[in-house]
This record gives structure tokens, C-alpha cells and sequence, in this order.
């Protein structure tokens, strides 16, 4: 079969990004929110990449920022993309409440007001919840709900309604 070129490249294109996206989240677990270039570099296999980390973030001066501090290469995210970090969480946290009338809608539709949590991935782009749901909504409200576990396994692990 034949390949569509410009399909190819609307694909290649898509890939970058996704990649320069998990670079950013890298980037944001490590404190100052600046990372050293070797650790980048290790990571990169697990991004199914090769070639340098330097050279790769060279490439996207709109998203990161490469400075030499003492001496090492270090990396941070550019001015223009934390103002897009901050306006995603300005929007997540925006839509918090209504990731919990969902949820909560959700759960009172159960039998015994429990769901279990890999059924709710299955369903989670579908509710719109974000992947993170269990950490940033679940944990965030005790009063509200709760996870159980009572088989000891991830795969039995359970969102209940509190109240």
C-alpha cells in the first residue's frame, strides 16, 4: 500500500510534540523544574529516541530553555511555555467541579455506589476526566470519596461515594 506524504508528515509532526510533551513533564517532577541534560539523556531511551538531548531541545527554543550552570548543561521549560503550563492548569482546575458532579453522578448510578477503577478508564476520555483523575479528584476529596481495595490488587482497587 502506498503512503500518503502528507499523512506521513502530519503524523511525524504529531509525534515531536508528543515527545516535546512528556519533556515537559519530565521537566516538571524535578525541583527547581530544571533538569540536568545527562538525566534527560537518560531518559530519552524510554521516549524512543536517539541522538543527543541537547540537540534535540536545540531544535524547540519556543519550548525550552538550555543554560550552562557551573559545569553542566542544564534545561527548563521557555517563558512562553510555562504561561502554557499555567493556563492548562488554570483550565483544569477550572473544570474540577464538574470532573466531580460526574464522578459522583457516576457512582450513585451503581449498585452498591462503588465502581471499579479500571472500568472507569475504560470510560474516562468519554466523561472527560482527566488521566490523573484518581491523584488530582479522588484524593483531593476524602469527604467525598474514597478508594478501596480489598482484594489487594491494582485490578480490584474501587472508587466509593463516601456519603
Amino acid at each position: 500500500m502506498k503512503k500518503d506524504p502528507v499523512l506521513e508528515s502530519a503524523l511525524s509532526r504529531n509525534r515531536r510534540w508528543i515527545v516535546n510533551n512528556h519533556i515537559k513533564n519530565i521537566i516538571l517532577r524535578y525541583p527547581n523544574q530544571e533538569i540536568p541534560i545527562a538525566s534527560l539523556q537518560k531518559k530519552f531511551k524510554t521516549l524512543d529516541l536517539k541522538g543527543k538531548a541537547l540537540n534535540w531541545l536545540h531544535k524547540y527554543l519556543s519550548c525550552f530553555d538550555v543554560t550552562f550552570t557551573g559545569n553542566e548543561h542544564r534545561c527548563h521549560l521557555s517563558k512562553h511555555m510555562m504561561s502554557l503550563v499555567e493556563e492548562e492548569e488554570s483550565v483544569r482546575e477550572s473544570q474540577e467541579n464538574a470532573f466531580i458532579c460526574r464522578l459522583a453522578k457516576l457512582l450513585m448510578m451503581s449498585v452498591n455506589k462503588r465502581i471499579n477503577v479500571l472500568k472507569i478508564n475504560e470510560l474516562k476520555r468519554n466523561l472527560g476526566f482527566p488521566d490523573d483523575y484518581v491523584i488530582r479528584i479522588v484524593a483531593k476529596y476524602p469527604n467525598l470519596f474514597r478508594v478501596v481495595n480489598e482484594g489487594g490488587r491494582r485490578s480490584s482497587m474501587e472508587i466509593e461515594l463516601v456519603h
